[in-house]
């Protein structure tokens, strides 16, 4: 009975860690920043520590000698639809866990400037202006309609005399273990089967036409 209580007091322990939000804050400038947040904990994940030339030129050759995947070794073994059909099927197991983590995502702040360069060729920067704009906020409608913000601000500037591009940006966000958990056990789950037929080849599925004699 000692040993029931202890274990049900751990996993109620667990559960209420998973309840405690995992808070995000990400940025650019001259390159991405990532900090993680949880309780009294942080981590700093970008930018990473710069790596010795030994270490990186070690891990390179790891990754060599351990490379299990052949792109042509898959489609000779599936075949060129086979490879496809798997492919995509993956794809579709990634893009519904992305969406199942983005529905339960907070975004508490968002700020985004962008300032375009033109400078060289005022004609050309304008064109581009105008294709960024619209990208820009169609993708950023986009996120706010997923996730919602409480502070938010985009901005896609045009600067004829600057030479270089400017990026700007900040986000603050955060979200409860309990959903990058289910949502990693669902992809886990649905993604291990495609996985497998691209590393190992998995079954090949014909899409040869028939040829009759009429033809």
């Amino acid at each position: 009975m000692l040993a029931l209580k202890i274990i049900g007091g751990v996993l109620l322990f667990l559960l209420a860690l998973t309840l405690l939000p995992l808070r995000m804050e990400l940025g650019f400038q001259t390159e991405f920043s990532l900090t993680l947040r949880y309780l009294f904990l942080s981590f700093r994940l970008l930018p990473g520590k710069e790596k010795e030339p030994e270490e990186e030129k070690r891990e390179e050759q790891k990754k060599e000698t351990e490379k299990k995947f052949d792109l042509k070794k898959s489609l000779k073994r599936q075949g060129f639809f086979g490879f496809l059909e798997t492919l995509f099927e993956l794809v579709e197991v990634t893009v519904n866990s992305v969406k199942g983590v983005l529905s339960h995502l907070k975004l508490k702040t968002f700020d985004l400037y962008l300032c375009l360069a033109g400078a060289e060729d005022a004609a050309e920067a304008a064109i581009q202006y105008g294709q960024l704009s619209g990208a820009v906020y169609s993708a950023c409608g986009l996120l706010f309609g997923l996730t919602g913000c409480k502070r938010k601000a985009v901005s896609v500037d045009l600067d004829y005399e600057a030479e270089e591009n400017r990026v700007d940006f900040s986000a603050k966000f955060s979200i409860l273990p309990l959903f990058l958990l289910k949502e990693g056990i669902s992809l886990l789950i649905h993604g291990l089967p495609p996985v497998r037929k691209l590393l190992s080849g998995g079954s090949v599925k014909k899409h040869n036409r028939k040829v009759t004699g009429n033809e």
